[in-house]
């Protein structure tokens, strides 16, 4: 029945107001939630040295971009490495935050990216954990 109310969701008549006032309470909640977070992330990452990134509407997800150095480009591909590959092992070992490469996403030629998640649950959990991103 849990799959059902997302394609189906409770309305008067069929429930009881009870239920359709729960449902639109929790469901406003999660929403906002997500809105807030995809806010966050936008905001930390627009006011990061050499990171950019387009405002996170209606998904999960943020696709920064990465601006390297020319001499960090050089050093990766001299490692045979995607230099955003290296800054996301970087990311994980000195922060915690897992994020996936963009190289793996098919980015544009000569762009880096990664993608990272805003589904860190409280919001305040993922303020704390982006300051350690700063």
């Amino acid at each position: 029945m849990g799959v059902d109310l997302m394609v189906d969701p409770p309305t008067l008549g069929r429930e009881s107001s009870d239920c359709v006032d729960l449902y639109q309470k929790e469901r406003g909640a999660v929403y906002n939630g997500l809105k807030e977070r995809a806010q966050l992330l936008t905001r930390t990452f627009n006011d990061m040295k050499q990171i950019t990134c387009t405002e996170i509407e209606g998904a999960m997800y943020g696709f920064p971009q990465i601006h390297f150095s020319q001499r960090f480009i050089e050093d990766a591909k001299k490692q045979g490495k995607a230099p955003d590959f290296i800054y996301c092992l970087e990311m994980v070992d000195k922060t915690g935050i897992m994020t996936v490469p963009g190289s793996g996403f098919g980015q544009a030629a000569d762009t880096y990216h990664f993608r990272i998640t805003n589904l860190v649950n409280p919001t305040s959990h993922m303020e704390q954990v982006l300051e350690n991103l700063k």
